[in-house]
């Protein structure tokens, strides 16, 4: 996320940001995505091959041979299921994926991408369809490149038709038939053109289908140069820059690596070959990422990274490397564009030289699978330790690469994760100022997708029940006496998030009844500890009148006082002013229920806002909390009258007054001198976590 973020000085950031839109509007974006959707099935196939090529040659040999070699044939199964149709399922999820821009009926897309599957087929050519040829040979991953190229060319096709035959027509069809029936002149456009190139493509000797072609036309450029030194240095180039993309560079590239006849074929005796780069170069799979896996380890201090990478690991072990690609991620990252595209580059440099000059052995096992760990397909390939050794000495080169851009990285993203932290609260802070709704509908893309993330570890911190909070205590004539529990969320563990745009974001992705529950959870079980010390101490959290007006949630919390032990009286909540209490007898019920339970009701912000000063002639509330702008504005007679207003009032009706915000001594003093006796603020005490708090009232 936030990939289009990033900022290497303030020149790139500037372009980066400008460009954000844009470039995830992109068909590389949507290539990215797509197989982002893939990568459950590439983990699943490649899991079974790791697990039926074990590397150990008793556990491979009990696989083959246990109930009749039914493992291995599940495993096999499991295999073609995901890999052997890997160019069929990327047809499906890029052409639906693609047709996202299209303002059309969700069937219509549906309905697009079906005419493009069809299509692929139609391209497989006769000899393919009619059973001549193996069909699984033109659909499994070595093919995800022309699958590629015929998802997007056919799926825009598809919508061309549709939209220049109902230009005049807006989209009314009431069924998924008929809208069907409106489709089939466009499928059948694209059908009898992708017939019409395919037959005329099978006119060509060797050549099957368009699959072949590309094939063919991508090895054009290696024919002159061969399978030499600089023949494998262009392909690593050419698949590294394409991940970049969000292409599978190295699936662009397997059919021609993986032929049996072709210019890199293993038997022509060439080091250069799909199993040497296999074996020395796409360690941990493309960018030699075991290379940034360690680094992202041994360098990096973003928490987020280090999660990812324990996620990442075990793939990993196997060569399997989408997670951490992904994750980090790679595609279109300016950061990791040298590491990731030279680290390849030099691993085959090294792994080349080393066995021209003969201080390692030629590969002489082809059948070594690239899901086998490293160390142990250096031995298996070459038939020597050596090779284990070069592989070593390859990750520790490309760790010292990567080095120096997960640092970098780690720089900029805590400058970002700033940046937009600081966005989403001046974003807040006006939509309160000006009395508006917060939403993020005319943000960048990349501040969506931080709010994403920041919703992600809020909703990971509840569902833990690991949300900070801290306390701020309350004095008395001298003596704290009470505190009020404050949310302290943190981003990544270290950036404190603004307590009110945490809780908005919490209202608004639906969790913010959770996160009261986590809150008052946490706040009773410190309550607990307190009282062992103090046992009439208070503490008080603040929710909002809608979930204390919801019956659920209100036995729940009622529940959770009476299981916790403490003292009746000492666990309070604050309603904020600007929750429209009106004097209705539904109110005047919920309060009771919840003060005869031996909760405090305090209403907090106290000023003139929304709720007219007459309410406090209800016997609603314990105590009332003077808003922070009245105490600031002490200096003012008329406001010091309207405060001391409502401390008679309270001391009348028999309810406390607390001051907040006091944070000199001159306002301490004008609030003794009109008769307010409880105060909250810098004065006194920050907020505090519960240890420091317990330290105090032990003194």
């Amino acid at each position: 996320p936030c990939m289009g973020a990033i900022r290497m000085n303030s020149t790139l950031d500037k372009l980066l940001n400008k460009s954000s839109d844009r470039v995830n509007a992109s068909i590389f974006v949507t290539i990215k995505e797509a197989f982002s959707f893939l990568t459950p099935v590439f983990l699943i196939g490649a899991f079974a091959l790791a697990i039926r090529c074990f590397p150990v040659t008793v556990v491979r040999e009990f696989i083959e041979t246990a109930l009749g070699g039914k493992i291995n044939d599940f495993l096999k199964v499991a295999y073609d299921a995901t890999y052997g149709f890997a160019a069929v399922y990327l047809v499906i999820v890029l052409s639906y994926l693609d047709s996202r821009t299209q303002k059309v009926h969700d069937d219509i897309r549906t309905f697009a991408a079906i005419s493009t599957v069809i299509c692929y087929f139609a391209f497989l050519g006769p000899n393919v369809l009619s059973g001549k040829v193996p069909l699984m040979q033109y659909t499994n991953m070595a093919n995800v490149f022309s699958a590629l190229l015929i998802a997007i060319a056919f799926n825009r096709l598809f919508f061309a038709v549709y939209n220049l035959l109902l230009h005049s027509k807006s989209d009314t069809y009431t069924t998924t038939i008929t809208r069907g029936i409106h489709c089939i002149p466009a499928m059948c456009f694209c059908l009898i053109l992708s017939v019409f190139i395919s037959e005329i493509i099978s006119f060509q000797d060797g050549i099957n289908n368009f699959n072949d072609l590309i094939i063919t036309l991508l090895a054009k450029p290696f024919e002159s140069i061969g399978a030499t030194y600089f023949g494998g240095l262009l392909i690593m180039l050419v698949q590294s820059v394409l991940w970049m993309f969000g292409v599978h560079g190295n699936n662009v590239f397997d059919k021609l690596l993986t032929s049996n006849t072709g210019i890199f074929a293993f038997s022509n005796g060439n080091i250069m070959s799909k199993p040497f780069i296999d074996t020395f170069v796409l360690m941990g799979g493309c960018g030699t990422a075991f290379c940034l896996f360690a680094a992202i380890l041994i360098f990096s201090h973003d928490k987020r990274k280090l999660k990812l990478c324990k996620l990442a690991g075990l793939p990993l072990i196997f060569n399997i490397n989408e997670i951490l690609v992904f994750g980090v991620p790679i595609v279109f990252n300016p950061i990791y564009v040298i590491p990731f595209v030279f680290t390849p580059m030099v691993s085959y440099t090294i792994a080349y030289l080393a066995t021209y000059f003969g201080l390692v052995p030629q590969i002489i096992n082809c059948s070594v699978q690239w899901t086998t760990p490293v160390i142990i397909s250096g031995y298996q390939a070459t038939g020597s330790i050596k090779g284990s050794v070069l592989q070593l000495f390859i990750l520790i080169i490309g760790t010292i690469i990567y080095f120096p851009f997960v640092r970098m990285a780690d720089k900029i993203a805590k400058e970002n994760e700033i940046k937009y932290l600081n966005k989403l609260t001046d974003i807040y802070r006006n939509a309160l100022a000006q009395n508006q709704t917060y939403n993020l509908s005319n943000a960048s893309i990349s501040l969506i997708s931080f709010e994403d993330d920041l919703f992600a570890k809020l909703n990971a911190g509840i569902m833990e029940e690991n949300i900070g909070i801290k306390y701020q205590p309350q004095v008395k004539n001298g003596r704290v006496i009470s505190a009020e529990a404050l949310l302290r969320f943190k981003y990544n563990d270290d950036i404190f998030v603004y307590p009110p745009l945490a809780v908005e974001i919490a209202r608004n992705r639906g969790v913010f009844g959770e996160l009261s529950k986590v809150i008052c959870k946490r706040t009773l079980g410190d309550l607990v500890e307190i009282q062992k010390h103090n046992p009439d101490f208070k503490i008080s959290v603040n929710l909002g009148l809608d979930l204390i007006m919801d019956e659920v949630f209100k036995d729940w919390m009622i529940d959770e006082v009476l299981k916790s032990g403490i003292t009746p009286g000492t666990f309070g909540i604050e309603i904020t002013e600007d929750a429209n209490i009106s004097d209705a007898d539904v109110y005047q019920a919920v309060f009771d229920t919840i003060r005869q339970s031996g909760i405090r009701i305090s209403m907090d912000d106290f000023s003139m806002g929304n709720t007219s000063i007459t309410i406090l002639k209800k016997n609603y509330f314990d105590y009332v909390k003077i808003d922070g702008s009245l105490v600031k504005a002490l200096d003012n007679e008329r406001v010091r009258s309207i405060v001391s207003s409502i401390i008679n009032l309270g001391k009348q009706l028999n309810f406390e007054i607390v001051a907040e915000y006091v944070e000199t001594k001159e306002q301490r003093d004008k609030l003794l001198e009109i008769g307010c006796e409880i105060f909250q603020g810098y004065l006194y005490y920050k907020d505090m976590p519960i240890q420091e708090l317990i330290d105090i009232i032990k003194e």
